[in-house]
């Protein structure tokens, strides 16, 4: 016998628990291509650049996250949202950081962000911390960027990168 919900015309069916899945990281498409090569330059620049975790040799910080075979886990981090497309490929804004690090600022929602926020200031040179506050002060405003913008900041990253090695 079927059931009738008694305050609607429509049948009346049980439903099943909605199904959860795993959030979609990643995509095929040809921008997050280049995003995905625009990050692996970046990780390559900050590392050269900065020397290592950019806290390495603060009294406050020992770098912590290793691989099984006993290296270091560096990371570039992005001083500000990843989202901001304006900023995403300036590797002025990204800094290198030990997995330890990044992980203690990025633990629930990125709670001690504003910790890491001054450390991170104290060790970097006043322009660029001039540069990082102009940017969040104007990070509202929207800037979209099609295939080819991505291209030309692949070419630069690939030019700073060639002047580091």
């Amino acid at each position: 016998m079927e059931k009738y919900n008694h305050n609607s015309t429509f049948k009346w069916k049980p439903r099943k628990p909605l199904k959860r899945t795993a959030l979609k990281l990643s995509s095929n498409s040809d921008v997050a291509q280049l995003k995905k090569e625009i990050q692996r330059l970046l990780r390559e620049i900050v590392i050269i650049r900065d020397g290592g975790c950019i806290a390495r040799n603060t009294a406050s910080h020992t770098c912590n996250g290793y691989r099984n075979d006993g290296e270091l886990i560096l990371q570039a981090d992005h001083l500000i949202t990843r989202s901001n497309s304006a900023t995403y490929g300036d590797s002025r804004l990204v800094v290198c950081v030990c997995k330890g690090l990044h992980g203690w600022k990025s633990v629930g929602s990125n709670m001690r962000k504003n910790q890491y926020d001054a450390l991170i200031k104290t060790l970097l040179p006043k322009n660029r911390v001039e540069l990082w506050e102009k940017c969040e002060q104007e990070s509202w405003q929207a800037h979209r960027m099609g295939f080819y913008d991505w291209m030309l900041v692949i070419v630069a990253l690939k030019s700073e990168l060639k002047q580091l090695q």
